[in-house]
Protein backbone atom coordinates (compact mmCIF):
# COMPACT_ATOMS: atom_id res chain seq x y z
CA UNK A 1 0.00 0.00 0.00
CA UNK A 2 1.34 3.46 -0.67
CA UNK A 3 1.81 6.34 1.73
CA UNK A 4 0.76 9.99 1.02
CA UNK A 5 4.24 11.36 2.18
CA UNK A 6 3.01 15.07 3.24
CA UNK A 7 1.03 13.45 6.16
CA UNK A 8 3.54 13.59 8.92
CA UNK A 9 0.90 12.32 11.87
CA UNK A 10 -0.04 8.85 12.08
CA UNK A 11 -1.68 6.23 14.80
CA UNK A 12 0.38 4.34 17.22
CA UNK A 13 -2.35 2.61 19.63
CA UNK A 14 -5.96 2.28 18.99
CA UNK A 15 -8.53 1.21 21.94
CA UNK A 16 -11.59 0.43 19.74
CA UNK A 17 -15.31 -0.73 20.34
CA UNK A 18 -18.79 -1.32 19.22
CA UNK A 19 -21.81 -2.85 20.75
CA UNK A 20 -24.02 -5.31 17.99
CA UNK A 21 -27.59 -5.61 19.95
CA UNK A 22 -29.41 -8.48 19.00
CA UNK A 23 -26.13 -10.08 17.65
CA UNK A 24 -24.75 -14.03 17.67
CA UNK A 25 -21.26 -13.57 17.28
CA UNK A 26 -17.91 -16.23 17.98
CA UNK A 27 -16.71 -15.38 21.53
CA UNK A 28 -13.55 -14.60 22.11
CA UNK A 29 -11.83 -14.45 25.23
CA UNK A 30 -8.70 -15.17 26.68
CA UNK A 31 -10.71 -16.36 30.54
CA UNK A 32 -12.83 -14.68 32.66
CA UNK A 33 -12.93 -12.69 36.18
CA UNK A 34 -15.65 -14.05 37.89
CA UNK A 35 -17.04 -11.20 40.79
CA UNK A 36 -18.86 -12.92 44.09
CA UNK A 37 -21.29 -10.86 46.25
CA UNK A 38 -20.34 -11.12 50.39
CA UNK A 39 -22.05 -14.44 50.63
CA UNK A 40 -19.81 -16.30 48.07
CA UNK A 41 -22.45 -15.98 44.91
CA UNK A 42 -21.12 -15.10 41.50
CA UNK A 43 -22.84 -12.02 40.66
CA UNK A 44 -20.91 -10.65 37.64
CA UNK A 45 -18.70 -12.11 35.01
CA UNK A 46 -16.26 -10.32 33.09
CA UNK A 47 -14.20 -11.63 30.32
CA UNK A 48 -10.57 -10.85 29.65
CA UNK A 49 -9.48 -10.49 25.84
CA UNK A 50 -7.59 -12.65 23.80
CA UNK A 51 -4.15 -12.08 22.58
CA UNK A 52 -2.94 -12.45 18.75
CA UNK A 53 -0.20 -12.40 17.95
CA UNK A 54 1.85 -11.77 14.61
CA UNK A 55 4.98 -12.03 12.90
CA UNK A 56 8.28 -10.24 14.42
CA UNK A 57 7.11 -10.65 18.05
CA UNK A 58 4.11 -8.16 17.72
CA UNK A 59 0.36 -8.81 19.01
CA UNK A 60 -3.12 -7.32 19.58
CA UNK A 61 -6.05 -7.81 22.07
CA UNK A 62 -9.66 -8.68 20.91
CA UNK A 63 -12.64 -9.39 22.47
CA UNK A 64 -16.10 -10.78 21.76
CA UNK A 65 -18.38 -11.84 24.31
CA UNK A 66 -21.28 -12.31 21.76
CA UNK A 67 -22.31 -8.69 21.02
CA UNK A 68 -19.91 -6.46 22.55
CA UNK A 69 -16.53 -6.05 19.97
CA UNK A 70 -13.33 -4.69 20.96
CA UNK A 71 -9.69 -4.15 19.72
CA UNK A 72 -6.80 -2.46 21.62
CA UNK A 73 -2.94 -2.29 20.59
CA UNK A 74 -0.54 -1.09 17.68
CA UNK A 75 -2.54 -1.90 15.06
CA UNK A 76 -0.32 -0.22 11.88
CA UNK A 77 2.62 -2.05 13.83
CA UNK A 78 0.57 -5.36 14.14
CA UNK A 79 3.00 -7.93 11.72
CA UNK A 80 5.26 -5.22 10.70
CA UNK A 81 9.09 -5.07 11.31
CA UNK A 82 9.09 -1.51 13.28
CA UNK A 83 6.95 1.23 13.41
CA UNK A 84 9.25 4.35 13.00
CA UNK A 85 6.52 5.78 10.52
CA UNK A 86 2.95 3.80 10.96
CA UNK A 87 -0.63 4.41 9.21
CA UNK A 88 -2.83 7.63 9.09
CA UNK A 89 -6.38 7.37 10.97
CA UNK A 90 -8.31 6.32 7.71
CA UNK A 91 -5.64 3.10 7.04
CA UNK A 92 -5.64 2.76 10.54
CA UNK A 93 -9.04 1.84 10.81
CA UNK A 94 -9.10 0.16 7.53
CA UNK A 95 -6.10 -2.15 8.86
CA UNK A 96 -8.43 -2.66 12.30
CA UNK A 97 -11.48 -3.48 10.22
CA UNK A 98 -9.06 -5.83 8.02
CA UNK A 99 -8.38 -8.06 11.14
CA UNK A 100 -11.77 -8.10 12.67
CA UNK A 101 -13.07 -10.16 9.44
CA UNK A 102 -10.10 -12.17 9.45
CA UNK A 103 -11.20 -13.33 12.68
CA UNK A 104 -14.51 -13.78 11.53
CA UNK A 105 -15.99 -10.50 13.43
CA UNK A 106 -17.85 -7.76 11.91
CA UNK A 107 -15.87 -4.25 11.25
CA UNK A 108 -16.09 -1.56 13.39
CA UNK A 109 -19.04 1.16 11.48
CA UNK A 110 -20.52 4.67 12.20
CA UNK A 111 -23.69 5.05 13.95
CA UNK A 112 -26.25 4.62 11.96
CA UNK A 113 -24.15 1.86 9.86
CA UNK A 114 -23.77 -1.68 10.34
CA UNK A 115 -21.96 -4.65 8.61
CA UNK A 116 -25.52 -5.71 7.22
CA UNK A 117 -26.31 -1.99 7.15
CA UNK A 118 -28.79 -2.32 9.86
CA UNK A 119 -29.25 0.63 12.50
CA UNK A 120 -25.70 0.77 14.68
CA UNK A 121 -24.81 2.68 17.90
CA UNK A 122 -21.64 3.02 16.49
CA UNK A 123 -17.98 2.29 17.33
CA UNK A 124 -16.80 4.32 20.20
CA UNK A 125 -12.78 5.10 21.15
CA UNK A 126 -11.22 5.15 24.38
CA UNK A 127 -7.81 5.61 23.34
CA UNK A 128 -6.14 7.16 20.31
CA UNK A 129 -2.01 7.48 20.03
CA UNK A 130 -1.08 10.38 17.58
CA UNK A 131 2.43 10.89 16.88
CA UNK A 132 4.84 12.23 14.20
CA UNK A 133 8.86 11.90 13.97
CA UNK A 134 10.75 14.95 14.11
CA UNK A 135 14.58 15.51 12.74
CA UNK A 136 17.21 17.60 14.76
CA UNK A 137 19.87 16.75 12.35
CA UNK A 138 22.18 14.77 14.28
CA UNK A 139 22.37 12.39 18.35
CA UNK A 140 23.73 14.81 19.60
CA UNK A 141 21.56 17.60 18.85
CA UNK A 142 18.68 15.26 19.34
CA UNK A 143 19.90 14.69 23.05
CA UNK A 144 20.30 18.85 23.59
CA UNK A 145 16.68 19.14 22.63
CA UNK A 146 15.45 16.49 25.18
CA UNK A 147 17.13 17.94 28.06
CA UNK A 148 15.80 21.16 26.99
CA UNK A 149 12.46 19.92 27.18
CA UNK A 150 13.19 18.17 30.30
CA UNK A 151 13.11 22.31 31.97
CA UNK A 152 9.85 23.09 30.31
CA UNK A 153 6.59 22.65 32.59
CA UNK A 154 3.15 22.14 31.10
CA UNK A 155 0.16 23.56 32.78
CA UNK A 156 -1.90 21.40 34.89
CA UNK A 157 0.38 17.92 34.06
CA UNK A 158 3.33 16.36 35.86
CA UNK A 159 6.21 15.78 34.33
CA UNK A 160 9.08 13.07 34.47
CA UNK A 161 12.16 12.41 32.31
CA UNK A 162 14.89 9.85 31.85
CA UNK A 163 18.01 11.06 31.41
CA UNK A 164 18.64 13.34 27.98
CA UNK A 165 16.66 10.02 26.48
CA UNK A 166 12.98 10.85 27.01
CA UNK A 167 10.61 12.93 29.05
CA UNK A 168 6.97 13.22 29.52
CA UNK A 169 4.09 15.25 30.73
CA UNK A 170 0.70 13.45 31.94
CA UNK A 171 -2.76 13.91 33.70
CA UNK A 172 -6.22 12.09 33.47
CA UNK A 173 -6.92 13.20 30.00
CA UNK A 174 -3.41 12.71 28.27
CA UNK A 175 0.22 12.28 27.79
CA UNK A 176 2.57 13.92 25.76
CA UNK A 177 6.08 12.41 25.78
CA UNK A 178 9.04 12.79 23.75
CA UNK A 179 11.92 10.66 23.14
CA UNK A 180 15.18 9.63 20.97
CA UNK A 181 13.37 6.48 18.40
CA UNK A 182 17.05 4.76 17.76
CA UNK A 183 17.66 4.69 21.51
CA UNK A 184 14.16 2.71 22.37
CA UNK A 185 14.62 1.05 18.57
CA UNK A 186 17.76 -0.42 20.24
CA UNK A 187 16.13 -1.36 23.76
CA UNK A 188 13.65 -3.28 22.02
CA UNK A 189 16.00 -5.49 20.29
CA UNK A 190 16.90 -3.58 16.65
CA UNK A 191 20.28 -4.52 15.45
CA UNK A 192 22.66 -1.28 15.15
CA UNK A 193 23.43 -2.35 11.29
CA UNK A 194 19.47 -2.05 10.62
CA UNK A 195 19.11 0.47 8.02
CA UNK A 196 15.88 2.38 9.58
CA UNK A 197 18.25 2.30 12.89
CA UNK A 198 20.86 3.96 11.41
CA UNK A 199 18.63 6.20 9.49
CA UNK A 200 17.25 7.30 12.54
CA UNK A 201 20.64 7.87 14.22
CA UNK A 202 21.67 10.12 11.82
CA UNK A 203 19.33 12.14 11.71
CA UNK A 204 18.68 12.72 15.09
CA UNK A 205 14.99 11.36 15.13
CA UNK A 206 12.69 12.51 18.21
CA UNK A 207 9.35 10.57 18.69
CA UNK A 208 6.64 12.64 19.67
CA UNK A 209 3.40 11.24 21.06
CA UNK A 210 0.47 12.63 22.43
CA UNK A 211 -1.78 9.31 23.90
CA UNK A 212 -5.57 10.92 24.25
CA UNK A 213 -6.66 9.08 26.99
CA UNK A 214 -10.74 8.45 27.25
CA UNK A 215 -11.91 11.84 28.95
CA UNK A 216 -10.47 13.87 26.61
CA UNK A 217 -11.59 11.55 23.53
CA UNK A 218 -14.88 12.24 25.00
CA UNK A 219 -14.90 15.75 25.63
CA UNK A 220 -13.57 16.63 22.06
CA UNK A 221 -15.86 14.38 20.58
CA UNK A 222 -13.27 12.13 18.96
CA UNK A 223 -15.20 8.99 20.90
CA UNK A 224 -17.16 8.36 18.33
CA UNK A 225 -16.19 7.20 15.25
CA UNK A 226 -18.04 8.77 13.01
CA UNK A 227 -16.34 12.67 14.39
CA UNK A 228 -12.93 11.72 13.90
CA UNK A 229 -10.86 12.66 10.86
CA UNK A 230 -7.31 12.91 9.77
CA UNK A 231 -7.34 16.30 9.71
CA UNK A 232 -8.63 16.52 13.60
CA UNK A 233 -6.11 14.58 14.63
CA UNK A 234 -3.36 16.89 12.99
CA UNK A 235 -5.20 20.22 14.96
CA UNK A 236 -5.15 18.49 18.47
CA UNK A 237 -1.53 17.19 17.70
CA UNK A 238 -0.06 20.65 17.28
CA UNK A 239 -2.14 22.22 19.85
CA UNK A 240 -1.35 19.66 22.63
CA UNK A 241 2.34 19.94 21.23
CA UNK A 242 2.51 23.47 21.01
CA UNK A 243 5.74 23.57 24.04
CA UNK A 244 7.76 22.51 20.61
CA UNK A 245 7.37 25.55 19.42
CA UNK A 246 7.97 27.83 22.67
CA UNK A 247 11.00 30.43 22.37
CA UNK A 248 13.05 30.49 25.81
CA UNK A 249 14.07 34.21 26.44
CA UNK A 250 15.39 33.84 29.48
CA UNK A 251 18.80 34.90 28.19
CA UNK A 252 17.94 37.90 26.40
CA UNK A 253 18.83 41.27 27.83
CA UNK A 254 15.89 43.28 27.45
CA UNK A 255 13.25 40.73 28.17
CA UNK A 256 11.67 42.33 31.10
CA UNK A 257 11.49 45.78 29.42
CA UNK A 258 9.04 43.47 27.04
CA UNK A 259 6.59 41.77 30.35
CA UNK A 260 4.05 44.00 31.81
CA UNK A 261 5.15 46.07 34.82
CA UNK A 262 2.86 44.45 37.40
CA UNK A 263 5.07 40.88 37.10
CA UNK A 264 8.48 42.13 36.65
CA UNK A 265 10.09 41.99 39.77
CA UNK A 266 8.70 38.64 39.86
CA UNK A 267 10.10 37.65 36.83
CA UNK A 268 13.33 39.33 38.00
CA UNK A 269 13.54 37.63 40.85
CA UNK A 270 13.21 34.26 39.25
CA UNK A 271 16.24 35.30 36.53
CA UNK A 272 18.53 36.49 39.44
CA UNK A 273 17.82 32.58 41.20
CA UNK A 274 15.75 33.60 44.02
CA UNK A 275 12.88 30.87 45.26
CA UNK A 276 9.86 32.66 44.49
CA UNK A 277 7.72 29.97 46.52
CA UNK A 278 9.33 32.03 49.76
CA UNK A 279 8.15 35.61 48.40
CA UNK A 280 4.48 34.79 47.21
CA UNK A 281 1.61 32.66 48.32
CA UNK A 282 1.13 29.33 45.98
CA UNK A 283 -2.05 31.29 43.76
CA UNK A 284 -0.11 34.28 42.80
CA UNK A 285 2.65 32.15 41.91
CA UNK A 286 0.68 30.09 39.47
CA UNK A 287 -1.26 33.49 38.26
CA UNK A 288 2.50 34.99 37.44
CA UNK A 289 3.56 31.85 36.26
CA UNK A 290 0.67 31.63 33.53
CA UNK A 291 1.61 35.14 31.99
CA UNK A 292 5.27 34.81 32.18
CA UNK A 293 5.28 31.38 30.20
CA UNK A 294 3.88 33.97 27.45
CA UNK A 295 7.09 35.90 27.66
CA UNK A 296 9.44 32.58 27.42
CA UNK A 297 9.89 32.91 31.10
CA UNK A 298 8.64 29.31 33.07
CA UNK A 299 9.14 30.38 36.51
CA UNK A 300 7.79 26.51 37.68
CA UNK A 301 11.18 25.47 36.85
CA UNK A 302 14.48 26.17 38.63
CA UNK A 303 16.34 28.98 37.30
CA UNK A 304 20.34 27.96 36.98
CA UNK A 305 21.96 31.24 37.11
CA UNK A 306 25.68 29.36 36.68
CA UNK A 307 27.20 31.84 34.76
CA UNK A 308 29.01 30.33 31.79
CA UNK A 309 30.62 31.95 28.34
CA UNK A 310 27.52 32.92 26.09
CA UNK A 311 26.75 29.88 23.35
CA UNK A 312 23.74 30.16 21.21
CA UNK A 313 22.48 26.97 20.59
CA UNK A 314 19.43 26.74 17.79
CA UNK A 315 17.75 22.99 17.10
CA UNK A 316 15.45 23.55 13.96
CA UNK A 317 13.10 20.80 14.87
CA UNK A 318 11.98 19.35 11.19
CA UNK A 319 8.95 16.86 10.58
CA UNK A 320 9.97 14.07 8.65
CA UNK A 321 8.11 12.14 6.19
CA UNK A 322 8.97 8.18 5.14
CA UNK A 323 11.90 7.98 2.65
CA UNK A 324 11.98 6.31 -0.29
CA UNK A 325 13.15 3.11 0.40
CA UNK A 326 10.73 2.36 3.82
CA UNK A 327 8.29 -0.25 3.16
CA UNK A 328 4.65 -0.76 5.29
CA UNK A 329 4.46 -4.48 3.79
CA UNK A 330 2.08 -6.88 6.16
CA UNK A 331 -0.55 -9.44 5.45
CA UNK A 332 -3.02 -6.41 6.46
CA UNK A 333 -1.97 -3.66 3.96
CA UNK A 334 -4.75 -3.50 1.41
CA UNK A 335 -7.25 -1.10 2.36
CA UNK A 336 -11.03 -1.72 2.72
CA UNK A 337 -13.40 0.08 0.61
CA UNK A 338 -15.75 0.50 3.34
CA UNK A 339 -14.21 3.29 5.34
CA UNK A 340 -15.92 6.25 6.89
CA UNK A 341 -14.58 10.13 6.94
CA UNK A 342 -13.18 10.96 3.33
Amino acid sequence: MGHEKEKTVFIDWITISQIHEGASLPVIAGGAVVFYDGFGIPRFEKASPARFSGSHETSLQIKCDGSFVSLNGNVGRFSRSDNLFNHSWRETLSKCNRIMLDKSLPIFTPRGLSADLTESSGARLSRLDITANFACGSESQARHLIRWLGDRSVSRMKKGRAGDVSVWWSNTRHMIKAYIKHIEMEKHGMKTDDPVYQWCRDNGIVRVEVELKKRMLHDEGLNKLENVTDEKLQQVFEAETEIFRRVDRSDEPDILDAIPPRYRLTAAAWLSGDDLSCLMSRATLFRHAKVLREYGLDIMEPRNVTKFSTKVHVIELKPVSPPDWYRFDDEFNQPLKLVVNK
